[in-house]
């Protein structure tokens, strides 16, 4: 469930009295340093409820007339408030929320690829994208939000990606013997995890240091579904791992965590890898039994081959010959891992 237009428009009075501030005083201000808008977007923190005494008073300004060009967020300050705003004009958000639209119905790969490459085809970042779809505007409308359906399904695919191939790491770290690697792995798999169900539901964020705060305000509305209890126990062992305490291999835990999101949010996917070269790696023999792959950096590998191809989740270690040559190959970026 999402949070509500009523919902944003009152965290937004809220927080802006706390910080005594007016709509009216801050168009003013806004105008007066950056010129007249079609919107004054207020984003971030103070429309999802999770501002705090520190927060800035983020503002997304859109204009009518053209503009080109890198954009630099405009600093203001407003008695003891920090006030930061970025200008795009309407023509580039129209083209934006169009691309948005077109993936609408994308599969998996086509979702993730245009979520990992968006930024270099978008003067329009893809934060900004987030922000300007939940924004709510000074005049306490919301003018974009009928998109977020689709910027949710964007972000979706995206958190259950990245959480796929944290799990294959952590696989592969567990099985090559590393103790302290392995555990970032499961931290990353399980706020991804996280941040998949809550694009699920419509709360979406581009912040990560959101994601508990987010999770804790869900399952006290979503506390009955079987997938809210799957994530919440294997956050104590995870947090053992973190803290140092030998909690056993994580990887099994994670890989049955995964599969139960997916049946949730995958649309009838599962969980799915394809290891593909980038480019034309070099590989040269370094030592006998060692060889030395260049790719974006440089990793030391045994000379077993690499897997190219789907990765079966399901038959993991045991799928990948040298768990600890995928894993620097990945590192390196020599391969690149995709949605099946």
């Amino acid at each position: 469930m999402a949070i509500t237009p009523e919902t944003r428009v009152g965290n937004v009075d809220t927080f802006l009295a706390a910080r005594g501030l007016t709509p009216d005083a801050i168009e003013r201000l806004l105008t007066q340093r950056t010129g007249p808008a079609r919107h004054f977007l207020l984003t971030s923190s103070p429309v999802h409820g999770l501002a705090n005494a520190t927060s800035d008073v983020d503002f997304i300004r859109i204009q009518s007339e053209p503009m080109t060009g890198a954009r630099m967020a405009t600093q203001l300050f407003e008695g003891p408030n920090h006030l930061e705003a970025i200008s795009f004009a309407e023509d580039e958000v129209r083209a934006a929320l169009a691309d948005l639209r077109a993936l609408a119905d994308a599969d998996p790969q086509q979702a993730v690829l245009a979520y990992r490459g968006w930024d270099k085809g978008h003067e329009l970042r893809r934060k900004h994208l987030e922000r300007i779809v939940n924004g709510v505007a000074l005049d306490r409308s919301l003018p974009y939000l009928d998109r977020l359906p689709e910027l949710a399904r964007l972000w979706k695919w995206s958190a259950l990606h990245t959480a796929t191939e944290q799990v294959l790491f952590l696989w592969l770290a567990e099985a090559a013997g590393e103790r302290r690697g392995r555990v970032g792995y499961a931290v990353n798999a399980l706020l991804h995890l996280m941040d998949a169900v809550l694009s699920h539901h419509l709360d979406v964020y581009s912040n990560r240091k959101w994601f508990l705060l987010r999770w804790t305000r869900f399952r006290q509305l979503h506390g009955s579904e079987p997938v809210v209890a799957a994530v919440d126990a294997l956050r104590a062992p995870v947090s053992e791992a973190l803290a140092g305490k030998d909690a056993g291999p994580l990887a099994p835990a994670l890989t049955a965590l995964l599969t139960e999101v997916h049946a949730v949010a995958g649309e009838g996917h599962p969980p799915t890898l394809t290891v593909e070269p980038v480019g034309d790696p070099v590989r040269r023999r370094f030592l006998p039994g060692a060889d030395m792959l260049l790719g974006a950096t440089t990793a030391f590998l045994g000379q077993d081959p690499l897997p190219i191809g789907e990765i079966p989740l399901a038959d993991l270690p045991d799928a990948v010959g040298a768990p600890a040559d995928l894993l620097r190959a990945a590192r390196c970026g020599a391969v690149t891992l995709l949605p099946a």
